[in-house]
């Protein structure tokens, strides 16, 4: 599993969705320029792609599949993923409380996902009613 940090977890959810193939992000991460993505994804620098595809192929392959866990996330950037990587929203999918989400409801493959993804730094557990919370440990 690679360990990322939190804007390469933002940088390859959003390169994950441009329609592009595994070959094709290759190449372009080999030329070194990522203009293209920038211009389709203003808000974006890809820097962090780039310097995690540096670190090597094969890692960066792993990680743009979902095989990763991200150093260290704070609870905005738990909202952030939930919303960009699941689709999940506060007030309809979870509650967010100063501490953490309580009432998480979603398929168990985000689950399986977002587990695998949290930093060490966080507690996911499921409860008798099915949802499920996440807390600072």
């Amino acid at each position: 599993m690679t360990i990322i940090n939190l804007m390469q977890a933002y940088e390859l959810d959003k390169l994950s969705k441009l329609d592009i193939t595994d070959e094709e992000i290759v190449q372009t991460l080999h030329t070194g320029d990522v203009s293209i993505w920038k211009e389709r994804v203003p808000n974006y620098e890809f820097l962090e792609t780039l310097a995690l595809f540096q670190e090597g192929e094969q890692l960066f392959l792993d990680a743009l599949h979902g095989n990763y866990r991200i150093k260290y996330v704070t609870l905005p950037g738990i909202q952030r993923l939930l919303h960009l990587r699941f689709q999940l929203e506060e007030g309809k999918d979870y509650q967010l409380l100063e501490a953490g989400i309580q009432n998480l409801t979603c398929h168990e493959e985000t689950i399986t996902n977002l587990q695998r993804m949290l930093s060490t730094n966080w507690t996911l557990s499921k409860h008798v009613d099915g949802t499920y919370s996440i807390f600072i440990k």
